[in-house]
């Protein structure tokens, strides 16, 4: 069997022979990749959705869409029961093996808004639907929906997370997922936590078929469930904090999200080593996990050694970039949680000051990639405290935390951010970013309305460049200076010409995006801007082209933080506004 690979990363090599040294270290925890022959776990999963007034309207439509949505996508073997609340609660499917999907769906789609809010009866009754079929080898999850508050039956959010913490202990998940500004997102948080699950903030009930998506294909990838890191300093070192926000078990063990294949997770953890004279164990870090396929608890253990050196040759030593970049952003999420209890006790203006000064320092480290969607983020913060929106400002703040510090990978906490609030209309060879994209043909030649626009910006030394790189093939990129532009770089890309879609188009365009950001990786650019790749002169229907756009520049994103900041240049008003109906998809995520 496969298992997780551990990597160690300190913020420098070394520590003082004749000095305390204060070090972070990222502990990276990266799953196996998944093997396309492996057979996913079997799903036991229930749906528990608040029809409550409040829901009436988009809201409970989109909510029909996105059940229906995880019902087609589980297999025979799949369990899966729906209960509805208000102030009453029913059970309108029963946990059943998924053999007659219509019928299911049937029963969602018959959905009406009632009355109150029974949250806590609406779970508990889901959990139960769940645990009569409980099994220790399947995945077992409770997807609660929310827009309002719990105001009928218990409504004690300590007793309510004690409850959901229990049912996790016995093998059945929680995830919550609060739509618009009425609900109570540190309810809804908690419970994630305490249930072992995941907490979305969706803005627009138009996101919730999306999150579903999501939800469901993280539970499908699942290669370890009940994570825990157990942390043990050695020879005299003291654990200083963990900068991620996570809980700690009755075993002092750090609890953590669900290990999905390939997907890396990062912990920063902050020590405090005493003066050594020479190379030691500083640090043993435990990681264990109960996987779906094996019977037995799972465990790796692996330990940080470090050189001794004097501190006057450490100071030399150079910081490690990645280290300083999941420092400042665990940090700027701290700062996210201490603006809000500020808020919570009524000084908006030092609240405000808190989020000012984090964007200060965050735009202040040149070195990190991810400063300006980070930057944005805490301005748009901001904004909400100075327009006294608190509800909105409080939500938007506490999923911003939650997803840096408590269930983030190496990728972005919100890809509305990295994508600079959505697509815009313009000529990409002005724009004032790293290195822009051009939709170039296997010649490299200037022809094209977007090729023919960067060549003139640039100047004639663009194409004697291309020249000199002897064409493209279709499906990659090659890269040359900017020369005159505004960006350092152009990445000259080959799509395919659209056939109807029966000669594997959309895989090849895929693969031009994924080749730009891996050149981008590997040319240290952190901001990017690519047009609408193969609408217009290749014919690619612009739904299509903006669909593989978005899919395969989030899924980049998720696993890596190299490229802070990404944005699409449309030509037309008719091309932007597809691009933008496909981003609207994936804001708030």
């Amino acid at each position: 069997m496969k298992i997780p690979n551990i990597e160690l990363i300190p913020l420098r090599t070394a520590v003082a022979t004749d000095s305390p040294t204060t070090i972070d270290v990222v502990v990276r925890i990266t799953p196996p990749d998944n093997e396309n022959n492996l057979e996913r776990p079997t799903l036991n999963i229930g749906l528990v959705i608040d029809r409550s007034g409040s829901m009436s309207g988009q809201k409970i439509q989109y909510a029909c869409q996105a059940a229906c949505y995880v019902i087609e996508q589980l297999l025979t073997k799949d369990r899966v029961s729906v209960t509805v609340y208000d102030d009453n609660i029913s059970t309108i499917v029963p946990s059943t093996l998924v053999k007659n999907k219509p019928e299911i769906i049937c029963q969602i789609q018959g959905l009406q808004p009632g009355n109150m809010t029974a949250l806590h009866g609406g779970w508990l009754q889901g959990g139960m639907e769940v645990s009569k079929h409980l099994n220790p080898e399947h995945l077992n999850r409770v997807m609660l929906l929310s827009d309002g508050l719990a105001n009928v039956g218990e409504t004690n959010p300590d007793v309510i997370s004690s409850d959901v913490q229990g049912l996790a202990k016995r093998g059945v998940s929680t995830t919550t997922l609060g739509v618009g500004d009425d609900y109570n997102e540190d309810l809804m948080e908690a419970i994630a936590k305490s249930g072992d699950g995941n907490y979305y903030y969706i803005q627009s009930p138009e996101q919730l078929p999306n999150i579903f998506a999501k939800e469901l294909l993280g539970l499908v990838s699942t290669f370890g469930t009940g994570v825990t890191l157990g942390i043990e300093p050695q020879a005299g070192v003291n654990l200083v904090e963990v900068l991620n926000d996570l809980q700690v078990n009755n075993n002092g063990h750090y609890q953590l999200p669900n290990l999905i294949f390939s997907n890396p997770l990062d912990v920063v953890v902050r020590l405090k080593v005493p003066p050594i004279e020479e190379t030691n164990d500083l640090c043993y870090f435990r990681l264990a996990w109960d996987s779906p396929k094996e019977e037995e608890r799972q465990e790796l253990c692996v330990s940080l050694r470090l050189p001794s050196i004097p501190k006057v040759q450490l100071d030399e030593l150079p910081f490690n970039a990645e280290v300083r970049q999941q420092t400042a952003l665990m940090m700027a999420a701290k700062a996210k949680k201490e603006a809000v209890q500020l808020v919570d006790r009524g000084d908006y203006n030092r609240a405000r000051e808190v989020l000012q000064q984090t964007r200060q320092q965050i735009l202040s480290q040149p070195h990190l990639s991810m400063a300006v969607p980070e930057a944005s983020a805490l301005d748009d913060l901001d904004k909400e405290l100075e327009r006294r929106n608190i509800r909105h400002y409080r939500k938007m703040s506490t999923e911003q935390s939650y997803r840096r510090s408590s269930r983030h990978s190496r990728g972005h906490f919100s890809l509305f951010y990295a994508y600079s609030k959505g697509p815009v209309i313009g000529d990409i060879s002005q724009y004032s970013v790293n290195a822009i994209v051009n939709s170039a043909d296997s010649y490299l030649s200037y022809s094209g309305a977007i090729s023919s626009a960067i060549h003139r910006a640039a100047g004639p030394q663009l194409l004697e460049a291309c020249r000199q790189l002897n064409g493209c093939a279709v499906g990659d990129a090659k890269i040359t200076p900017g020369y005159n532009l505004a960006a350092s770089w152009v990445i000259h890309t080959v799509a395919p010409v659209w056939q109807g879609g029966s000669q594997q188009e959309e895989q090849w365009l895929a693969k031009c995006y994924r080749r730009c950001l891996e050149l981008a990786v590997q040319n240290s650019i952190a901001s990017i801007a690519f047009p609408a790749i193969g609408v217009g002169a290749l014919h690619f229907p612009k739904e299509i082209a903006a669909k593989v756009a978005f899919a395969e520049t989030s899924k980049f994103l998720m696993s890596n933080s190299s490229i802070g900041e990404i944005i699409f240049v449309c030509f037309d008003k008719e091309i932007h506004q597809c691009y933008q109906e496909e981003f609207a998809k994936i804001a708030g995520w």
